[in-house]
């Protein structure tokens, strides 16, 4: 296939292309609550790219946000197909067991998560999320600013995400989502 600016593309660049632009709705719908548009988005990625881990992540994530735990917890599970050990799937793993009820489900997948995943900053700020859940402000707090170092650009999330709302109005939280 000929671009308009004349260079040639693959069809595997052009499916590539399009399965990250699938990808890219369906994370866009999630941050803006649309959890159905979401799960149709990363349905269509999975249908160009069947072996992209961040496809099942989105899914699991979508599901969960629907309630259907089950089905979150197959997605998240079917990671591990493609990637042993794979943070990503520990962290959708203690997301749906969070939602779920199941806590101590939940705080062994988000410590694989950190443990297999150490600089994956998802990881840390569900964990911390999980801790704030919990009322455990340490650990939450240290978890938080892990992801922060990480990616600094979840202060954005983290300033209106709901789990974290409890301690919105500390002090420490304040410093550490502050936009600089």
């Amino acid at each position: 296939m000929r671009l308009a600016d004349g260079k040639n593309i693959t069809e595997e660049e052009l499916q590539k292309i399009r399965t990250q632009t699938q990808l890219t709705f369906g994370k866009e719908y999630l941050r803006a609550g649309h959890y159905e548009k979401a799960l149709a988005a990363f349905d269509e990625a999975a249908k160009l790219d069947p072996a992209e881990a961040r496809v099942l992540m989105g899914r699991s994530l979508a599901l969960t946000r629907l309630g259907r735990y089950d089905d979150a917890l197959a997605a998240a599970n079917g990671i591990f197909k493609l990637e042993a050990n794979s943070p990503h799937s520990y962290n959708a793993q203690g997301v749906a067991y969070q939602a779920m009820g199941r806590l101590d489900k939940a705080q062994a997948a988000f410590e694989k998560s950190v443990t297999f995943g150490p600089r994956h900053a998802g990881s840390h700020y569900n964990f911390a999320c999980y801790w704030a859940f919990r009322g455990d402000k340490e650990r939450c707090r240290q978890y938080l600013e892990r992801a922060l170092e990480l990616e600094p650009k979840l202060n954005v999330i983290a300033a209106t995400d709901v789990d974290l709302k409890r301690y919105r109005s500390e002090d420490w939280f304040l410093d550490l989502v502050a936009f600089k």
